[in-house]
């Protein structure tokens, strides 16, 4: 039984782009020799049938388009009970959702950003742009490395620092709109 090669899309991604750019008829050595894939199955079926690579290409063709930036909220975080609803000494005081240490760190040594999983991966590498001028000097680069309660769709919290700011910094620092742009994923 044949395996259905609509499985693995961003192989076949890459092999439409490679007969497309290259007009090859020849797979198995374009593909083994330039991209190393190991799947030569997969690559002996769709190197047998050019129709099928035209319907994989009109089918998977948009998967390399860039993502437009989205919309979101910002808030600020320290890790203060007042943000965090832990005190110091307790147990995950100060640990994001992904492991990640931010106690001592301020918030140009952390570049940290609390964020909904299900919009922006935790791992991701975001560039955050700020609409509003006061807010400007935070327009920069950040990683997705923790989760909230309350952040909760196109909304994110930025972490400010290991208790650095009071609970009316926070406060002040308010409600804004920024771009968010993820550039990895």
């Amino acid at each position: 039984m044949r395996k259905n090669p609509l499985k693995h899309k961003k192989l076949f991604v890459t092999l439409i782009s490679v007969f497309i750019l290259i007009n090859s008829t020849n797979a198995n050595q374009i593909i083994n020799e330039d991209i190393n894939i190991k799947t030569k199955k997969e690559i002996n079926y769709l190197g047998s049938d050019a129709n099928v690579l035209k319907e994989l290409r009109k089918q998977y063709i948009v998967v390399d388009k860039k993502p437009e930036p989205m919309e979101f909220t910002v808030t600020a975080y320290d890790l203060s009970f007042n943000s965090c609803q832990k005190s110091k000494g307790t147990e995950g005081y100060g640990i994001t959702s992904s492991g990640y240490d931010l106690r001592g760190h301020t918030l140009a040594s952390a570049m940290v950003i609390s964020v909904d999983p299900e919009i922006i991966p935790l791992g991701s590498k975001v560039r955050l742009t700020f609409k509003e001028d006061k807010y400007k000097r935070y327009d920069n680069i950040y990683t997705a490395y923790d989760t909230g309660g309350k952040i909760i769709g196109k909304r994110l919290d930025l972490f400010v620092g290991d208790n650095v700011w009071s609970k009316n910094k926070i406060k002040d620092f308010g409600v804004t709109e920024c771009e968010v742009e993820i550039i990895n994923d």
